[in-house]
């Protein structure tokens, strides 16, 4: 019951601040919030697993890459089939992100948002899953998770009945990333891929919706 608590808790704080408040600074302090104080309060801050050595770099900018490449490729190539671009428009300026804050807004996503959300579940709760189950349980349960946050907000971001469409990536890269932690054992090399990541979605913001 404790770990479906964990599993579910961000996308609450998600759907609390986007559907609820309907404000990205709520939004960001209640997720933020969540996915920084349970492994603390929790005395289960994964630190060690925090390490960086050649092969974390290589393995982290390479997927980082491959998602950078897909993401901005995809959008710049099919933008007008998956967004409509005026009413995102309104719909982040409405949320607060697009305004006064917008390249706070930016710099935490890229270089914050990574971090918190690799510590949270390929680190937190891969291992709370992995100590007593097996590898292919707990990559698929942190990537699952992981995912569902991601429909509520592209559900308000994409064009009717491309939710799939755009969830289908995020779904992959955790369990990329899931199984990247499995193997090495630390957190460094996808932390370093989501920052890529993060940096292609908000390229596209900043070339594409803006």
């Amino acid at each position: 019951m404790k770990n479906f608590v964990r599993l579910i808790g961000p996308s609450l704080m998600i759907f609390l601040g986007l559907q609820f408040f309907q404000n990205v600074v709520v939004t960001f302090g209640l997720f933020f919030g969540w996915l920084a104080l349970v492994p603390i309060v929790d005395k289960a801050f994964p630190k060690e697993r925090l390490k960086l050595d050649k092969k974390a770099l290589l393995v982290g900018v390479g997927s980082g890459l491959v998602f950078f490449l897909f993401v901005y490729g995809g959008a710049s190539w099919l933008h007008v089939y998956l967004l409509d671009i005026n009413k995102l428009r309104v719909l982040l300026l409405d949320w607060g992100f697009a305004g006064p804050w917008e390249f706070a807004f930016i710099l935490l996503f890229i270089f914050l948002n990574p971090v918190l959300e690799e510590v949270y579940w390929r680190g937190y709760m891969y291992e709370k899953l992995r100590t007593n189950g097996t590898a292919l349980y707990a990559i698929g349960m942190t990537a699952a998770f992981y995912t569902l946050y991601h429909v509520i907000t592209v559900f308000h971001l994409f064009q009717s009945g491309y939710t799939l469409v755009a969830v289908l990536p995020v779904l992959i890269v955790g369990l990329l990333w899931a199984y990247i932690r499995e193997k090495t054992g630390s957190i460094t090399a996808t932390i370093i891929g989501h920052s890529i990541a993060d940096f292609a979605i908000m390229c596209v913001y900043w070339f594409i919706v803006r």
